[in-house]
């Protein structure tokens, strides 16, 4: 037996029939026999070509033919050499058809679409190509969109900070205008304190005097009823005839004649016009650059309209607009209102003071439609001398010539514009001298009668009877009871009482001044309504 394996595992004694020797004997199956083991002796490996019997074996999942056997000659070691060579070779070149189809898998990849035929590759394209257009379409879309949304937020971001900063610009000038009428209130508050206090204290010594003077009156009356009754019963009065009466409430003559008094209201009416032209010139002549806040000058050109009606103050406005510099719509308007305060303050109790000024104003009309004219002219002299004291009421009538100034195009954010307001103010303080003036005159210097100056509302009728035109012209007939535009110049009107046959009194007011009124003729339009 070892003769055979050394002759088997010789070099160069391994033939092929011995090969097929051997796979003939191992291919034969044989006979199974029990408790039968052959030993084999060791070999020595150390001179055998064959180190060891793992460096021959196939590899694993490689099945080998049967008849090839893992033991053989020298040419099986040399063939199994070979085949694992030719394995190596095949196994590498396996590699490389599978890194060329991996290759060819991602150049495949990198084009759009699945792997196709060459005869379908332009067809995926062309839809490939579609696909990108619709969303690059889609994309545009939603970008244009976008920036559509993107401006829109930008307006109204920019409509809200300009809407803050005019809503801040605002709350400012509210503020301030605020803290200007704290200021006057403060003021006014303080004033009125005081002239409250000295009015409660003239009234009650008036009323304590009204209650003596009424006394005496009431007693007057009686002696004057009782002569009457005795004369109507043939009895022989004594001369008085009630004369007493009279000479108690008139004891002095008049100090003024109606001529005297026209010549002062003519003087006011001078005063007033060359104030009025100098502040509408002045106006004319300004910076018309700086202007107030639209809402200031709408607010204007509202209480304007209220103080001398709206066809002057549409005047004024188109004056405005169009960038002329006529100052005459300006001056007749401030005219008109210089006017109208005169007359409220000569006519008025305590001007400051309207609430006041309503109380004692209700008496004197009272006493006035029952007693004489002299009487109540006296009742009214002692009264107005009673209250009579320094006042500011220029300070009110600029306040209100102001916003006539703002519609007619002033601004107090002009160049010089507090030098033209204390140019006014001192003006108006010499007008309210002279209405002060013409006050104690036709109020305390005339008491047979009643003698006031006089004013034409606006829009009233035109009557040459009643008024005459400021600027004569052949057109003044077209205008006849229609409405006028303001009065330039204050009348005078006198109370003249007349006893009818059965003891009443008759009152009617006559005219010894035509007041002086302005014509639509003398506005650039010239319209008749």
């Amino acid at each position: 037996m070892w003769r055979r394996l050394s002759s088997v595992f010789a070099p160069g004694s391994y033939t092929s029939s011995d090969h097929h020797s051997v796979t003939s004997r191992s291919a034969s199956p044989r006979p199974f026999r029990k408790n039968t083991t052959q030993t084999l002796p060791e070999l020595p490996i150390a001179d055998s070509p064959i180190t060891t019997i793992s460096e021959h074996m196939p590899p694993k999942g490689v099945r080998q033919p049967r008849e090839k056997a893992w033991i053989g000659s020298r040419d099986s070691g040399k063939r199994s050499d070979k085949d694992g060579k030719e394995r190596d070779v095949r196994k590498d070149s396996k590699d490389k058809d599978r890194d060329r189809k991996e290759k060819d898998r991602a150049r495949d990849q990198d084009e759009p679409g699945p792997a196709t035929s060459s005869r379908d590759k332009p067809k995926s394209k062309s839809e490939t190509i579609r696909v990108l257009t619709a969303e690059k379409l889609t994309l545009s879309t939603q970008l244009a969109q976008l920036q559509a949304q993107v401006r829109t937020f930008e307006e109204r971001d920019g409509i809200t900070q300009s809407q803050y900063r005019a809503l801040e610009e605002e709350v400012q000038t509210l503020r301030r205008k605020a803290a200007q009428d704290d200021e006057e209130i403060q003021s006014l508050l303080s004033n009125g304190t005081r002239a409250t206090e000295a009015a409660a204290k003239h009234i009650q010594d008036l009323e304590s005097r009204t209650q003596g003077l009424e006394e005496q009156l009431r007693r007057a009356k009686e002696k004057l009823q009782r002569a009457e009754v005795r004369q109507a019963n043939g009895v022989v009065a004594r001369p008085d005839h009630g004369a007493h009466a009279e000479e108690v409430f008139k004891s002095k003559a008049d100090s003024y004649a109606g001529a005297e008094i026209i010549r002062m209201v003519e003087t006011l009416n001078s005063e007033i016009l060359q104030c009025a032209a100098f502040v509408a010139e002045a106006i004319m002549a300004a910076d018309s650059k700086s202007k107030e806040e639209d809402r200031v000058i709408e607010k204007c050109r509202r209480r304007t309209a209220d103080r001398v009606g709206a066809r002057l103050m549409e005047a004024m406005k188109r004056n405005v607009e169009t960038g002329e510099k006529d100052p005459l719509p300006l001056q007749l308007a401030l005219q008109h209102t210089l006017l109208v305060w005169s007359c409220y303050i000569v006519q008025a109790f305590t001007p400051e003071n309207k609430e006041l000024n309503g109380q004692l104003s209700g008496i004197w009309s009272k006493i006035a439609m029952r007693e004489e004219p002299a009487v109540a002219g006296k009742w009214r002299a002692i009264m107005a001398s009673q209250l009579r004291g320094p006042t500011t009421m220029y300070r009110a009538i600029y306040d209100d010539c102001r916003y006539i100034m703002v519609a007619g195009g002033w601004s107090s954010r002009a160049s010089h514009s507090a030098t033209l307001s204390a140019n006014v103010q001192a003006r108006l303080m010499a007008v309210e001298s002279s209405i002060m003036k013409l006050k104690e005159a036709v109020i305390e210097g005339v008491t047979s009668t009643e003698v006031v100056p006089c004013i034409c509302n606006v829009g009233q009728a035109y009557d040459p009877d009643q008024m005459d035109s400021a600027y004569p012209d052949h057109t003044d007939q077209d205008f006849v009871q229609k409405p006028i535009v303001c009065t330039t110049d204050l009348g005078v009107k006198k109370l003249v009482a007349t006893r009818l046959r059965d003891g009443s009194l008759a009152k009617n007011y006559e005219l010894i001044l035509k007041p002086k009124v302005i014509l639509p003729s003398a506005l650039d339009d010239g319209t008749v309504l």
